[in-house]
């Protein structure tokens, strides 16, 4: 999968990355892709927006995303009387790691307070609880 928006955290002191970082988060949520991804839902995809998030996680989220419609895609053609909330898995992989716009040091390192972070984050902008959770266990 080609990524060419895939961008390392930060574009200060790169060589020929003159775009602000707002360009760059416009090409991650919005750039077709190699082979062609599915945006983001606009809930999502406008919360990243509003927090200025760094490009890389907002691409992640967006090919995490991606993946997961094509797996309950697929879930729902397999086993059709399975109930699955599809719209609460495609909300958690379009935010699973929005607290990383609050700890950017998890952008190259490791580490677990964006988890955390992004529950209480998604809470404070008025998400259900059933929804935030998904910033809060991804991990576990």
């Amino acid at each position: 999968m080609r990524l060419p928006w895939l961008l390392p955290f930060g574009t200060a002191g790169v060589s020929g990355m003159t775009a602000p970082l707002s360009d760059h988060l416009s090409r991650a949520l919005e750039a077709p892709g190699e082979p062609p991804l599915r945006p983001l839902p606009p809930v999502a995809a406008e919360l990243l927006r509003s927090l200025s998030a760094p490009p890389r996680p907002a691409a992640h989220l967006r090919v995490v995303h991606h993946v997961a419609v094509e797996l309950a895609d697929w879930v729902q053609s397999r086993y059709p009387d399975l109930t699955v909330d599809r719209d609460a898995v495609l909300f958690g992989a379009s935010t699973h790691d929005v607290g990383k716009a609050l700890h950017p040091e998890e952008l190259v390192g490791p580490g677990s307070m964006h988890e955390e972070a992004g529950r209480d984050l998604l809470l404070e902008r008025g998400f259900q609880p059933a929804l935030a959770r998904f910033a809060a266990t991804h991990a576990s």
